[in-house]
């Protein structure tokens, strides 16, 4: 009988730990966006074809997951579609003929997708629904709408990939819809998002592990999750969510201006360094140790990276985590990068578009997986 907690570096134990099979779970991301993929070439999204709508509407019902997913759809896309892009938890009430309607969520038995089914059927608007088609879901449709619902069963707190693909998949099906910047084809993200869950898999060492490399700077301290975007702050809540959800590990999530003054106000106070990080630290003589100061976490894309890194200096003790692949250069245990990646002449460092979709989700898919690690190493929740 194995006792202890695993070792970060032992797959086997790993392996041995994982007995909700988290670990294949998680690595299922590219293979979520293949299966959507899939669907857009068997022609599941041609009735969007020529439709030239008065706005797109993402309905994500009571599901956090599918929120974050609209969010990300919408600071990414919306400043770059001609029609209006808006997501809520239910049905505006203006809805009507001219408009598509997406239903997104995990849970067929939410009666908000149901309702928004109904209703956006009964005002003649185009439906498609990215959830389960089950339920009171399946009755609200009644063998209508454009069923673009997840092809297999997969842990529901890592749809978030899932749920991007399906909207981008919609955008890109809306043909006489112009969308400007370059949209990412949904292969060639499944195939960066394969690589991130191959890079990251368990019997790769935590030196050359981007996940466990990340779990290890987020265990045992405060962690502070921020961004300098609003695509980049919806990924730094979903990180914080999924290691409290997976992990058991409360973070923060605040704006990056916040997270500044909290820096200074950390330096501005007597014995800014914790005494306990210090050799000699007595506790009969230096009096009660002080809390770690946070350690804190920027998500960032290879586009910003430069702009992101000038903004962040001098914040202390700072992380940055870029969705990057192995050439574009952000080394696992996130330090400097390889190249110089000031913007280019004419470019737009500050607005989130299509293009930093790919680094956006290869981040979501390492912060899963490092939630992951440190729930099997022993930060665990029910």
């Amino acid at each position: 009988m194995r006792t202890g907690t695993p070792d970060l570096d032992d797959a086997e134990e790993l392996f041995s730990a994982d007995v909700d099979g988290l670990l294949r779970a998680v690595a299922l991301a590219g293979a979520q966006v293949r299966a959507t993929a899939e669907a857009v070439r068997e022609g599941v999204l041609a009735p969007l074809a020529d439709l030239r709508p008065r706005s797109i509407v993402v309905v994500h019902g009571s599901s956090e997951v599918s929120h974050r997913a609209a969010e990300l759809s919408v600071a990414t896309l919306a400043a770059r579609v001609d029609v209006p892009v808006v997501s809520g938890p239910v049905l505006p009430g203006w809805v009507g003929p001219l408009d598509v309607v997406i239903v997104a969520g995990e849970d067929a038995g939410d009666m908000a997708l149901a309702d928004a089914a109904a209703r956006a059927q009964r005002r003649r608007a185009e439906v498609v629904v990215a959830a389960p088609i089950a339920g009171p879901l399946r009755d609200a449709l009644g063998g209508n709408g454009i069923d673009l619902s997840p092809r297999f069963d997969v842990e529901p707190r890592f749809r978030f990939v899932g749920f991007v693909a399906a909207l981008l998949a919609v955008f890109g099906a809306l043909t006489q819809v112009r969308v400007t910047g370059p949209t990412p084809v949904l292969d060639d993200l499944a195939d960066a998002l394969d690589a991130e869950a191959s890079g990251s898999h368990p019997s790769r060492e935590t030196f050359h592990n981007r996940a466990k490399s990340l779990a290890v700077r987020v265990q045992g301290r405060p962690a502070v999750w921020t961004s300098d975007s609003p695509a980049g702050s919806v990924l730094a809540a979903h990180a914080a969510s999924s290691f409290v959800g997976f992990a058991g590990i409360i973070s923060a999530v605040a704006e990056l201006g916040d997270v500044a003054r909290m820096s200074r106000l950390l330096e501005s106070r007597p014995g800014g360094a914790p005494a306990a990080d210090t050799i000699f630290y007595d506790p009969e003589f230096d009096g009660p140790a002080q809390e770690p100061a946070p350690r804190i976490m920027v998500v960032s894309t290879p586009r910003r990276e430069w702009y992101t890194r000038q903004r962040v200096m001098g914040l202390g003790d700072v992380d940055l985590v870029v969705g990057a692949d192995e050439a574009g250069g952000v080394p696992p245990g996130g330090g400097q990068p390889w190249d110089d990646r000031r913007p280019a002449p004419g470019e737009d460092p500050v607005a989130d578009g299509p293009g930093d979709v790919l680094g956006l989700l290869v981040v979501a898919l390492r912060v899963e997986m490092a939630a992951v690690y440190l729930r099997l190493i022993g930060n665990t929740v029910q």
